[in-house]
């Protein structure tokens, strides 16, 4: 036997007609309150068609039973099939991104060490050890800057979060921000809080995304956070930037002084910081 629905179906129709016939000859609406001495006044007849039905009815539901229990069976091992089938799926997906990761990782320090060869060259043709080891340090150094410099290429940090003192949920947060800015939302790695926590002040929060590309396009569209229009938070306060080394953040902490200053002496200039550069304009252009 093939198991189907409709023979459920039809087993419950039968049972339960059955059923009904033995609780009205017992004189009773359940089959717990049966009255025997009702059924004892039965004649052979009735009881022997009781008997009959139920018999043909306990035997179709032991087959039905065993044909479920093999449909059952049958529906776990495909379900456990597409979960395997999911689960490499998932897997391919995860290389094709480490492969990406791995080239962009790989250009970049590629890069980095030509430059840094290039670079001492003329030391290197001296044949000393000290020369020697000094090429092996700044190749070296070189690498390091190139992977420290990679992995930050994929970072976010957002300026004015709010922290609460009750445990956050900064993945949901983190999307709602994004979705002010960019859409589709850029698939997230992971976020984080950086920094030591002070009373009366909110850490920055680091996002780290699975692509440059998508970092650079969330960044060139930031700024609509200072219009945002959402009904429930506001982010107009809240400021996206780069993930700058130190020696970066110095560098642009005297550009926005500078910047400061060129607001207040040229007040009719619009003043931007655009690619390591103050760029200032008429307002009226």
């Amino acid at each position: 036997m093939v198991f189907t629905l409709q023979q459920l179906y039809k087993l419950e129709i039968e049972a339960s007609a059955t059923l009904d016939s033995v609780l009205k000859a017992g004189k009773s609406a359940k089959a717990e309150t049966l009255d025997s001495a009702a059924l004892s006044k039965l004649t052979k007849d009735p009881l022997i068609k009781f008997i009959k039905d139920l018999s043909k009815q306990l035997e179709t539901s032991l087959e039905v039973c065993k044909a479920a229990s093999l449909k059952i069976e049958e529906l776990t091992d495909r379900e456990i099939q597409n979960s395997r089938k999911m689960l490499q799926l998932q897997e391919q997906q995860l290389d094709a991104v480490r492969e990406s990761m791995k080239e962009e990782v790989s250009t970049s320090v590629r890069d980095s060490v030509k430059d840094e060869l290039k670079s001492w060259a003329s030391i290197a043709a001296k044949p000393s050890k000290s020369a020697d080891s000094a090429v092996r340090k700044s190749v070296q150094k070189a690498v390091n800057s190139a992977m420290e410099s990679d992995a930050r290429s994929r970072n976010l940090i957002l300026y004015g979060v709010r922290e609460t003192q009750t445990v956050e949920d900064l993945p949901s947060l983190v999307n709602e921000i994004l979705q002010e800015v960019i859409y589709p939302v850029p698939e997230v790695m992971g976020t984080n809080r950086i920094g030591l926590q002070k009373e009366g002040s909110s850490r920055p929060v680091k996002v780290t995304l699975f692509h440059a590309e998508n970092v650079r396009s969330v960044l060139s569209k930031s700024s609509k956070l200072r219009t945002s229009e959402s009904p429930t938070k506001d982010f107009s306060k809240i400021y996206i930037a780069p993930d700058r080394s130190k020696e970066e953040r110095i560098t642009h902490q005297k550009l926005v002084a500078e910047m400061k200053r060129l607001a207040n002496d040229k007040p009719t200039q619009h003043h931007t910081i655009r690619n390591g550069r103050i760029i200032s304009y008429d307002k009226d252009s």
